[in-house]
């Protein structure tokens, strides 16, 4: 979740510099949190999805890959009633999103402040915004959305706290275990959620790490997943990827550009091996956030073997509102993302910067585990040559898919035998090309 009042460059520091220099700061640390929580294994026998060891994918209870399509709606419990976090879903149900980003208290209020917003609903999570008095009220309304969601085959993915919430004294050293054990133990029973932190990557943010997942594990009983979302960038596995209880990683970019596969690639090859999601880019309508935008993050993350989760400006700015929103073109090119993607064994899939020239201006590729076929994602119009070659077989059909509207070329013939400069039809803003 971004913070308004920080300009986000990503894009422009080194990545591994920044990661380095976090680690250097908090190793001594990490030994603390591993000592203090438990592993990684959930007594929940039945979830919608399930992190399997030595796995990049999640799957569902018969071990079937999910592809996690995620969305975002910071606000939805916090000021939309039943009646419409219900609309919403089943229309995000039916552009494939089954993921859906949220906070169990809603954002924090400076946000609104800082940009002359007011949405403050009628009921509050904490009474007198003390995390010692949930207000009954508010959570019998999130009771009811959560079980929805479960009907309507989404996962939530619910934020304890935020930084904001540390740095504002709502929550302390004091009041976040009991909170999160009391918000784990309402939902002990349910197999649709991850608990989620969005804290600072820094040495301060470890006890409060450390407090709320002994409190999330003491609540349901170590019954779900646990995964951590840094504000700002840059990553769970900046300093958390060793630890068992760390279920996958959460990153997020605030950024339109190839950062996106870079720092998905990286945590792709940590061991141990673990799902990573892309969980906050650049939201569409922010910034100048076109649809291609959030195409080019979208297929970065996936191709680099992670996850994605879109997102629209108003999902916290206007959430009342998201009749006129939740049909952008952003969520359109989502919808024929997940369509694309599952119309393949994009689980088989796994990155490789070596498929293509040096000087690919942007453009990813992905192959097969048995070398049968390749995925390329091009950002942008213009040629890049390809090494065909790394393919078993000796010739093989080429197939252009336009995400802007998932329309496919007919299949053409190639020969595989040596590298092939391959570009798309000029008048697209992207391309995918399927090679099998």
């Amino acid at each position: 979740m971004k913070q308004a009042n920080k300009v986000k460059q990503a894009g422009r520091a080194p990545v591994g510099a920044v990661f380095s220099l976090i680690k250097a700061r908090l190793c001594q640390l990490v030994l603390i949190i591993i000592l203090s929580c438990g592993g990684i294994g959930s007594t929940l026998a039945q979830k919608m999805l399930n992190v399997n060891s030595g796995r990049h994918y999640f799957s569902d209870n018969n071990g079937k890959p999910v592809l996690w399509q995620g969305d975002t709606q910071w606000e939805m419990f916090h000021v939309m009633s039943f009646a419409e976090a219900r609309a919403l879903m089943a229309e995000r149900k039916k552009q494939g999103f089954n993921v859906i980003q949220v906070m169990a208290t809603g954002v924090f209020p400076e946000w609104g402040q800082r940009h002359g917003l007011d949405f403050t609903p009628s009921q509050e999570a904490w009474l007198s915004g003390d995390p010692s008095q949930p207000n009954e009220q508010y959570f019998s309304r999130v009771d009811s959305i959560v079980r929805e969601g479960a009907r309507l085959g989404v996962t939530w993915v619910i934020g304890v706290f935020h930084a904001q919430d540390i740095e504002k004294g709502r929550i302390n050293l004091e009041n976040i275990r009991p909170w999160a054990s009391w918000l784990a133990s309402r939902y002990k029973n349910v197999t649709n959620i991850i608990w989620s932190m969005y804290p600072h990557a820094d040495s301060a943010s470890v006890a409060y790490i450390q407090l709320a997942t002994q409190g999330i594990q003491e609540g349901d009983g170590n019954a779900h997943y646990i995964t951590i979302h840094p504000d700002p960038s840059p990553k769970s596995s900046s300093f958390l990827h060793q630890l068992p209880w760390l279920a996958f990683n959460t990153l997020q970019t605030w950024s339109n550009e190839k950062i996106n596969y870079d720092m998905v690639l990286k945590d792709y090859n940590l061991t141990p091996v673990k799902p990573v999601v892309n969980g906050e880019a650049r939201y569409e309508a922010e910034d100048s956030t076109t649809a291609l935008h959030t195409r080019r993050a979208g297929y970065w993350s996936y191709i680099a073997g992670g996850y994605y989760t879109y997102g629209h400006r108003d999902n916290w700015r206007s959430p009342h509102t998201w009749r006129s929103w939740y049909n952008s073109p952003g969520a359109h090119a989502m919808k024929i993302m997940g369509e694309v993607l599952r119309s393949l064994e994009w689980w088989n899939l796994h990155p490789d910067p070596g498929l293509l020239a040096e000087t690919s201006d942007g453009a990813v590729a992905a192959i097969s585990s048995d070398s049968q076929w390749m995925f390329i994602y091009f950002p942008k119009p213009g040629e890049v040559k390809v090494n065909v070659n790394k393919l078993k077989a000796t010739t093989a059909k080429a197939i252009w898919i336009n995400p802007a509207t998932g329309n496919r070329s007919s299949p053409v013939a190639i020969s595989t035998s040596k590298p092939l400069s391959l570009s798309p039809p000029h008048d697209w803003e992207d391309a995918l090309l399927l090679i099998q």
